[in-house]
């Protein structure tokens, strides 16, 4: 890492090189697990109805940062690929929610499985000593993403 002129703080250079570094990552990783034909959005959708359950449209949408007409298209086009599908809500019989198929589940375990693989084969190219440091890391990443994260 370098830390340019005496007027940036380290804090700053680290923010900057921690944000590229993260990003690239980020974009390797999205470009080499996600199956042909899912969006980053589908993705993170799924995972949003395995982790909180069965969801209505308006609420995922409110979970995923999109506007309920977008989430709707969105829903139609993951039950078109068999991996949601609308029930009534049982607590509410005029209202529908979007569930995860067994489709669905096993998309999220393929990601799961494709990106244990592409880490396992690049970090095997990495010495002990870097992959000690990166699992060092690993709770202070975590603290990052959320301030409220026990740290071991």
């Amino acid at each position: 890492m370098h830390f340019a002129g005496p007027s940036a703080t380290r804090e700053t250079e680290l923010a900057r090189e921690l944000g590229t570094t993260l990003t690239r990552l980020y974009a390797f990783l999205r470009a080499a697990i996600l199956p042909q034909g899912m969006s980053l959005t589908q993705a993170s959708a799924l995972a949003t109805l395995r982790d909180a359950g069965p969801q209505r449209v308006t609420d995922l949408a409110t979970r995923e940062g999109v506007r309920q007409p977008t989430c709707t298209s969105l829903v139609n086009v993951m039950e078109e690929q068999g991996w949601v599908r609308r029930r009534v809500d049982e607590s509410d019989r005029r209202a529908v929610v979007v569930e995860l198929t067994a489709a669905g589940h096993q998309a999220l375990a393929d990601i799961t499985a494709a990106r244990v693989s592409v880490l396992e084969q690049r970090l095997a190219v990495l010495d002990q000593g870097e992959r000690e440091a990166l699992a060092l890391a690993l709770p202070s990443l975590l603290q990052l993403i959320d301030p409220r994260a026990a740290v071991d």
